[in-house]
């Protein structure tokens, strides 16, 4: 998961670097605590996000979300008991001027779930990769120039060999962009 983040950065730096000629801030770093929700087992958990984002035009930002969670209610094929969910996702944000105080966005991307299983029978694995897509929504409040707070709330779905993962998540944090 560590070689995709890495990778994804490589590439938003890379595609974006004609993409901007004095466009102003370029690049936006979030990162803050989260409130994960599995709605199957109606199991809520806390976590953390981070997000890396680079404009390629006035109201598009490509986008690197990663999130983890601490211990969900889990049961599946995998375990009975606890298991934590990271994710990677690559997408992009869909900027949209709310007054001349907030910006709205619509945020859409797919990549990487794990889950990593506390409780499994001997001699099996712990943990399980597949895909997930996510969808969010929220509004970004200047505070300055260059740094603000931002809110949001995402649906998270897995697909593949995690697909019994369905997530929403509510964040919130501070971003700078430079």
């Amino acid at each position: 998961m560590k070689r995709m983040i890495i990778a994804v950065t490589a590439i938003l730096v890379l595609l974006g670097q004609t993409a901007f000629a004095g466009e102003g801030n370029t690049f936006r770093l979030s990162a803050g605590p989260s409130l994960f929700y599995d709605s199957v087992n109606q199991d809520a958990g806390a976590g953390g996000y981070l997000t890396l984002g680079y404009r390629v035009a006035p109201s598009v930002e490509l986008e690197v979300y990663g999130a983890t969670s601490n211990h969900f209610e889990v049961d599946n094929d995998l375990t009975r008991g606890d298991a934590s969910v990271s994710m990677v996702t690559f997408g992009a944000r869909y900027l949209s001027s709310m007054g001349d105080k907030s910006i709205g966005y619509i945020s859409a991307g797919v990549g990487v779930l794990e889950l990593e299983a506390d409780d499994v029978p001997a001699g099996t694995d712990d943990s399980r990769s597949g895909g997930v897509a996510r969808f969010g929504v929220g509004v970004d409040f200047p505070l300055t120039p260059h740094l603000g707070v931002t809110c949001g709330a995402g649906f998270n779905r897995g697909f593949g060999s995690t697909d019994e993962i369905i997530l929403f998540d509510l964040t919130t944090a501070l971003f700078c962009t430079f």
